[in-house]
């Protein structure tokens, strides 16, 4: 039988690892800018910066970013660390479960938990993204098994119980040092204390109260430190819970009685009807359980129920499942994931039993049959198994398919932020001189995490103050410039050495939860220096040399990329005009100015190279031998167009067409 549990809970934690594991850091897609701050502040501590608190964005408890800290000392700076953390509390948490439902039911019990948790969408999430809520569970996990193993042992000759309990004292207190949600749990205990004696007042005081009082003793030395930091600064650490109140006016809007019924309402559904709305804590308005499961934790809390008459673990459970919701129950947005954590992993406890009673009555049904087989012989087992497996299937599905890829994921975790943050960090790597547009500065914390060294940034967009000798560098520096694409980021020109060669670069989309649509989150301006030696493969009036094009296929379309050199100041703004063609026949057409309107000719300094990409839509995979490109400049207004030049500089035509390779 130990061989057999070995092997099972084995395969549990290779599932639960591989769901937490695969693609962390990319799935779900960004960083979002709470991610961010944990980092900011893990960085700090690494600093030498110690807090029993972080006051910064509304709050947070520490032992978290402690952890994360040591995971960016090893790692360095990156969404994968900061993950990573949550996703080695995730997996602990699974296998903490097991031996906590072990030694409060059985082993069959703890098992299942152990597998309802590992394949269960919302701790499969919460253990993927970097937030401080997933070291709560693990803490109420760990508390739960010290205390269960103590209240067993203490009537066992020559055990050391107080061990354990003395253990669940240190645990239970260091859950304030994990997540707000934490300041509930006194509720449930003294719940279930009047709940344990009202159900045996037979049981001598003697029996259970040194063990309280040690357990509480320890807790209360382990939490007076965040303790004696609330009572010095009460604004701080109790601010965040009144802004979210549904007894703030701002939020229920006058109407008390009906924020309580909608919210209560909401956080009944959330197990099995409509779960949390939010993108980045659950895939939306997806419920807690599968119907599977969902069928399975309705029997467990009826069992449940049932058994609390005479067990007090049946009774914990329930009682720790109701109390721990009143922190999403009570506040806006319910159900909200993140506050429920406190239910975790207990929770998982329910279906657990609910899915022990249908196998406990399987194998009742076998030993009525007269004719065993061995597949009737297995047959608890597999029914069992199927709850799990199609709780699995059915996580994998939307967690890692739609999910994973949709649009609206990227936005709610912040990915163009990510991006702008990752560029800023290549470009340091790369030695550039790199400028900030303040708004992308104040906005996005994501650069200052991800900056290499961020007391390098230059915030703002004035020229530097070259003396004579730095004023035309040869060969110029790199220089990478990242702007709000909707203020004055014409700016970006002036710091912009030449001769260079330009790279303009559009960040991708991103899209607030009160934005209307989405929007560029950064441009970016990167000049290198250019190779003068470059043959022009055509030249243009006015001052201008073609060197190549380059294709590449996007989701959507093809990215087309013109390379251009200067060889004279151009006075007028020229549109380029690109079609796309297949066989000779005009698929598409994408006209615009250089780089998006970004860096138009008017802006070209001789020696200058322009990389001038377009985006051209609805065209499939280039087909070389078939497609090629016809391009060239024009003025829409007044409908002039530059010259293609012979060998002689005489025109031989207002356009160039070239095979797509």
């Amino acid at each position: 039988m130990k061989a057999r549990t070995l092997w099972y809970g084995t395969l549990i934690l290779l599932v639960a690892a591989a769901l937490r594991m695969v693609a962390l850091g990319e799935v779900p897609p960004g960083l979002y800018h709470d991610e961010a701050y944990y980092g900011l502040d893990a960085v700090d501590v690494l600093h030498g910066r110690l807090a029993l608190y972080f006051p910064a964005n509304n709050g947070r408890e520490p032992l978290f970013i402690y952890l994360v800290a040591l995971a960016i000392a090893v790692l360095g700076k990156s969404p994968f660390a900061l993950r990573l953390v949550s996703s080695f509390a995730g997996l602990l948490t699974v296998a903490v479960t097991a031996a906590a439902g072990r030694v409060l039911f059985s082993r069959r019990v703890g098992l299942l938990a152990a597998a309802v948790l590992a394949v269960m969408l919302w701790h499969v999430h919460l253990s993927r993204v970097g937030f401080r809520a997933v070291t709560l569970p693990l803490l109420l996990a760990l508390t739960l098994w010290q205390a269960a193993l103590g209240s067993r042992k203490a009537g066992e000759r020559r055990s050391k119980w107080w061990q354990h309990w003395v253990m669940a004292g240190v645990l239970y207190g260091l859950t304030f040092y994990t997540y707000t949600a934490a300041r509930f749990t006194p509720v449930a205990l003294v719940v279930f204390g009047l709940y344990a004696w009202a159900l045996k007042p037979q049981t001598p005081h003697t029996q259970y109260a040194p063990r309280l009082c040690l357990a509480l003793l320890t807790a209360l030395l382990t939490v007076a430190p965040l303790a004696a930091y609330t009572v010095l600064h009460p604004d701080v650490v109790l601010g965040r819970p009144e802004q979210v109140s549904i007894f703030s006016p701002a939020i229920n809007n006058g109407d008390v009685w009906g924020a309580l019924v909608r919210s209560t309402r909401h956080t009944l559904g959330m197990f099995f009807v409509r779960g949390d709305r939010i993108w980045r804590h659950n895939v939306p308005w997806r419920p807690v359980f599968d119907p599977l499961l969902g069928a399975a934790f309705v029997l467990g809390l009826a069992v449940a129920l049932r058994r609390a008459r005479r067990e007090l673990a049946c009774g914990l459970v329930v009682i720790w499942t109701v109390v721990m919701a009143l922190p999403t129950l009570l506040a806006e947005d319910a159900p909200h994931f993140l506050r429920a954590a406190g239910m975790l992993p207990v929770v998982a406890l329910l279906p657990a039993l609910g899915m022990e009673c249908v196998f406990c009555m399987t194998c009742c049904v076998r030993r009525v049959e007269s004719r065993q087989s061995s597949l009737l012989s297995n047959c608890p087992l597999l029914i069992v198994s199927l709850f799990v497996v199609f709780a699995l299937a059915s996580t994998v599905r939307a967690y890692f398919g739609e999910y994973a890829r949709h649009p609206m994921t990227g936005y709610w975790f912040e990915r163009g932020a990510l991006v702008l943050g990752q560029r800023v960090a290549e470009q340091q790597s790369a030695g550039a001189r790199v400028y900030i547009d303040p708004v992308l500065w104040d906005e996005w914390p994501q650069i200052r995490f991800l900056a290499q060294h961020p007391e390098a940034l230059i915030i703002g967009l004035e020229p530097p103050a070259y003396d004579l000798q730095s004023l035309t560098p040869n060969p110029p520096s790199p220089v990478a410039v990242f702007v709000w694409p909707y203020g004055n980021w014409q700016r970006a020109w002036a710091l912009l050495p030449t001769p260079a060669e330009v790279f303009v670069e559009k960040g991708p989309l991103s899209q607030g939860d009160r934005d209307p649509a989405p929007y560029t989150t950064f441009v970016a301006f990167l000049a290198v220096p250019s190779d003068r030696t470059t043959p022009a493969r055509a030249s243009l009036s006015s001052g201008i040399e073609w060197l190549g094009a380059e294709v590449l296929p996007l989701d959507g379309g093809v990215r087309v990329r013109l390379r251009w050199r200067a060889t004279a100041r151009l006075r007028d703004d020229y549109t380029i005009f690109l079609h796309y063609l297949r066989d000779g026949e005009r698929i598409a057409q994408a006209d615009s100015r250089p780089a998006s309107g970004f860096y138009p000719t008017t802006c070209w300094h001789p020696g200058d190279v322009i990389n001038d990409d377009h985006f051209v839509a609805d065209v499939s995979a280039p087909q070389p031998g078939r497609d090629a490109l016809l391009f060239g400049f024009w003025q829409p207004e007044s409908g002039a167009r530059l010259y293609v030049l012979d060998e002689a500089g005489n025109p031989a035509g207002d356009w160039i067409e070239v095979a797509v390779e």
